[in-house]
């Protein structure tokens, strides 16, 4: 895996004329995650995700779009969210120019559902655009009974990354029984299950 800040646009240029095609963009969200999780559980999820993704499929992994479309949640503090109309143009924009530079494999990797509308629009409309561009989306597999928002899958998850950032005594009473039974083990095991699949459907794709 490259990281593509960190190249200068000679390396770049070598790893594009030695063959490398493919491109991970993950994004993210900065949300309401209740009591017990930071706010932007999403964007540093995308970013480990979009690491692990990018490694395995020998690619470059581009900057995580680390505020996405999240009206849903604005009622909780905190959340921060653009329209998914502006949300799909970013994505365009990004994907383009990633496009225009050689890429011919591009990721749109979401590891927040409401961003999944404007992403799989903007693939439709870049794959319209660029005929020699496969673009997609692929949908990560959370397992049968990932729990509530915020709950067990995602807590599991940031037990298993980031542990000094969760304090699961917080949770609302609602999610308490929830959470605490999210593990670290579990979110490891969430993890792999989730980059696993990607890989999958973009190879399939």
């Amino acid at each position: 895996m490259v990281a593509l800040e960190e190249l200068t646009s000679s390396e770049l240029e070598l790893l594009l004329d030695g063959g490398a095609t493919t491109a991970v963009i993950p994004f993210g969200s900065v949300e309401h995650q209740g009591g017990h999780l930071p706010l932007g559980s999403d964007a540093l999820l995308a970013d480990v995700v979009g690491m692990a993704v990018a490694d395995r499929l020998d690619g470059v992994l581009a900057p995580t779009v680390r505020v996405g479309s999240a009206e849903q949640h604005m009622g909780g503090k905190g959340t921060i969210t653009v329209p998914s109309e502006t949300l799909r143009e970013v994505a365009l924009h990004i994907a383009s120019s990633l496009a225009a530079h050689g890429f011919r494999t591009l990721v749109l990797l979401s590891t927040h559902g409401g961003n999944r509308a404007a992403l799989e629009q903007a693939a439709q409309e870049l794959n319209r655009q660029h005929l020699d561009v496969e673009v997609c989306v692929p949908q990560g597999d959370v397992g049968a009974d990932p729990g509530t928002h915020s709950g067990r899958w995602l807590t599991s998850v940031m037990l298993s990354l980031h542990p000094d950032l969760v304090d699961v005594k917080a949770a609302h009473d609602d999610m308490k029984d929830e959470v605490l039974a999210a593990t670290p083990q579990a979110g490891q095991e969430n993890l792999e299950r989730f980059v696993s699949s990607v890989v999958r459907a973009v190879r399939d794709a």
